[in-house]
C-alpha cells in the first residue's frame, strides 16, 4: 500500500496500529475471548477477528462448553478425581489458576536477556 492509498481516519490522519499481532496472538493462545482481547488492547473486537484471520489463526475456543469438552475427554477415574478436587467454593477456574501459579513458581529460572 502506498502512502497515497493508506487508510485514513475521519480526521484525515493515517491509522496507527494500536497493538501488535504478537499481543493479539498471545492473548488468543491464552484463551481469552475476542472481546476480552479487544478490551485489554483497547481496540475493536472486529479488529482482533480480522488480524487473526489475516494471520491464518483460529480464535480460541471460548464457548461456555469448553470445560465440558475437556471433562468428556477424561477417563471415568480422572473425572471422579477432578470432582474430588473441587467444591462449591472452589470451582474449576480456581483450580486451574492454582495449577498455573504453582507451575510458574516452580519453573526453572531463566537468565535475563536485556
Amino acid at each position: 500500500m502506498t502512502a497515497s492509498t493508506a487508510p485514513t481516519s475521519a480526521s484525515g490522519g493515517k491509522y496507527q496500529k494500536k497493538s501488535s499481532d504478537t499481543d493479539i496472538v498471545n492473548l488468543n493462545n491464552v484463551g481469552l475471548s475476542l472481546c476480552g482481547i479487544a478490551r485489554r488492547l483497547e481496540i475493536h473486537h472486529t479488529t482482533v477477528t480480522y488480524r487473526l484471520k489475516t494471520l491464518g489463526i483460529q480464535p480460541a475456543d471460548t464457548r461456555r462448553a469448553f470445560m465440558e469438552d475437556i471433562y468428556e475427554s477424561l477417563s471415568p477415574s480422572q473425572q471422579g478425581w477432578l470432582i474430588d478436587q473441587l467444591s462449591p467454593g472452589y470451582a474449576v477456574k480456581d483450580y486451574v489458576r492454582s495449577l498455573l501459579i504453582r507451575e510458574y513458581m516452580n519453573r526453572p529460572a531463566r537468565p535475563h536477556i536485556a
